[in-house]
């Protein structure tokens, strides 16, 4: 079973900054879909706590959180819903580098009706939408500086390595298994579970990152290909697009005073 590790104190000032400023409910749900109560967060209202003594509709509570944070997490992106009470909700889903699900940041518990829903605070769909992309960036900053990490197995590290060092070569299975010594069964149930796709995936990840950043450093694209072990430019093209949503060639580099920019050109 996946585990990780949660910077305490860190997460705790960043969640009291949230309490504090925004001054909704926003709490954090394991990639287990637990609630973790190790935060101080803003309270249930009045009338969630109310309701939620009856166990039926406690039960569908639960199962409203599950349903919609696996529908953020299948979606990869923030998730504005209304739950089975009518109450205003929003999931943010986190994911590593690698692309590992982390768990999701939850917020709202907002009405756009009090009449109906006494004792919960105002809200709408825009605030809801600006709140969730605003706790989008915040995930960002929370994933890359590891403040929420996967705690990856040895073998993993060995791999992720390989694989940078032979970017250009075709790597598999069967390479990787001999490598670490390992049955190619169990990297192939082993590799989606520590990187969160397939082994033929990450590496096209990884190439792609790698092509960015070749490009971004003034390389062509025939020369970027080449590298990354492409015979065709584009089937590389191809891959690129994919990845970032426009072709490398839409990659230039611009001078200003003498630090590099990188900026992409107008369709």
């Amino acid at each position: 079973m996946p585990y990780y590790a949660i910077q305490i104190p860190e997460m705790a000032r960043i969640m009291e900054l949230l309490f504090q400023v925004l001054d909704i409910r926003i709490t954090l749900f394991d990639l287990h879909e637990s609630e973790l109560d190790v935060f101080r967060i803003k309270e249930l209202s009045s009338f969630c706590r109310t309701m939620r003594q009856d166990q039926e509709f406690n039960r569908q509570c639960v199962a409203c959180d599950k349903l919609h944070l696996a529908e953020a997490r299948q979606r990869r992106e923030v998730c504005i819903y209304h739950c089975h009470a009518g109450l205003l909700e929003g999931i943010v889903p986190l994911y590593n580098q690698r692309g590992v699900y982390l768990g999701a940041i939850v917020f709202g518990q907002l009405t756009e009706d009090q009449s109906l829903h006494p004792g919960v605070p105002p809200g709408n769909f825009e605030k809801m939408a600006a709140i969730g992309s605003l706790l989008q960036y915040l995930s960002k900053y929370i994933c890359e500086n590891e403040l929420i990490r996967q705690c990856v197995k040895p073998w993993s590290v060995r791999l992720d390595e390989y694989i940078d060092h032979h970017l250009a070569e075709k790597i598999t299975l069967g390479d990787i298994a001999r490598l670490l010594g390992k049955s190619v069964s169990s990297l192939s149930h082993g590799i989606p579970q520590e990187f969160g796709m397939t082994l033929k995936a990450y590496i096209r990840k990884k190439k792609m990152a790698k092509a960015r950043e070749l490009l971004r450093s003034g390389s062509q694209v025939r020369e970027c290909a080449f590298q990354l072990g492409y015979t065709d430019e584009f089937y590389f093209s191809r891959d690129f697009k994919r990845c970032f949503g426009y072709p490398p060639k839409k990659i230039r580099v611009l001078s200003d005073g003498g630090e590099k920019m990188y900026a992409i050109d107008p369709v």
